[in-house]
């Protein structure tokens, strides 16, 4: 009777561990499977600059237009100075477009302004443009008035939040077709170090 009882007892163990064992294994792999989901998720959160990919993907006929085509990434619409609508098409009809960030509390900002000025007058018939970019209303007028600007000056928007450096002035190059070129710069410049670099831009 003893050894009956120890016999059930016994394979009641058994059958106990066996459904814990079989109850636990999946377990891992499906913890392993949500923690790989939100570790994907993270890693694409974490690289902005990788988020156009998907949009790409999903509209093949845009990735596989020529590489003349106008860069998809570089779209924006803003306001110049004077509440006039501007958008990426402003760049269409030109060779090269600096781009220039600056804000009306920055003084190397300020007092590369005039060179700029010259630089926009001298390279404008070869199809040179320069575009201001501010975010600061405050005094922005004056600033603007004492340089004698005669290029767009725009309001700043989210779109240009992909070219910021963390300094003012920070300038990019733009082709007509919406493409970067050359290399980010950070600070101000002389009359002579932005037109080197652009003649070579221009080629």
């Amino acid at each position: 009777m003893k050894k009956t009882l120890m016999l059930l007892l016994a394979l009641a163990l058994l059958l106990a561990l066996a459904g814990c064992g079989r109850t636990s294994a999946p377990a891992p792999q499906e913890e392993d499977a949500v923690s790989e989901e939100i570790l994907n998720g993270l890693s694409e959160a974490a690289v902005p600059a990788e988020e156009p990919a998907p949009q790409e993907e999903s509209a093949p006929q845009e990735e596989s237009a020529p590489q003349s085509a106008f860069d998809p990434a570089f779209r924006f619409s803003t306001t110049t100075l004077d509440g006039t609508a501007v958008d990426e098409s402003i760049l269409a009809d030109h060779t090269l477009t600096m781009i220039n960030f600056f804000e009306p509390w920055c003084p190397p900002c300020i007092a590369e302004l005039p060179d700029l000025e010259k630089l926009y007058e001298a390279y404008a018939p070869q199809g040179f443009q320069i575009l201001g970019v501010f975010s600061t209303e405050e005094g922005i007028e004056g600033v603007v008035s004492n340089a004698s600007l005669s290029y767009p000056v725009l309001r700043y928007v989210p779109e240009f939040d992909r070219f910021q450096t963390g300094y003012v002035p920070t300038t990019i190059f733009v082709d007509g077709e919406g493409q970067i070129v050359g290399e980010t710069q950070i600070g101000s410049n002389s009359y002579e170090g932005w037109e080197a670099l652009i003649k070579d831009l221009m080629g």
